[in-house]
């Protein structure tokens, strides 16, 4: 039976699982006609998923979820965020 107060911690495996799937097949070699703004919104929609899993996390009321939701979604949320706003950037570079 799966605890319910370690929730936030199974999410946050599970969105690090589809975070690194997604970095490595959103690209031209596995979907040639892939527009790049659609990666972007996909990444974003991952971003935001593991903002609220953090939010989620650090209302549990064990310390050991706290401490762990908030190392794992930071870990993946702000190389996650720089990576899309590079990707920003190549889009409107492109675009100019």
């Amino acid at each position: 039976m799966i605890r319910r107060r370690y929730a936030p911690l199974y999410v946050t495996f599970g969105l690090s699982i589809l975070t690194i799937v997604a970095l490595f097949t959103l690209n031209a070699r596995f979907f040639p006609n892939l527009d790049l703004m659609m990666a972007i919104w996909v990444y974003i929609a991952l971003d935001i998923a593991l903002i609220a899993t953090l939010i989620w996390g650090l209302f549990s009321k064990e310390k050991m979820v706290r401490v762990f939701s908030l190392v794992g979604n930071l870990g993946l949320i702000v190389p996650l965020s720089i990576w899309i706003f590079l990707l920003m950037l190549a889009n409107g570079i492109s675009e100019a």
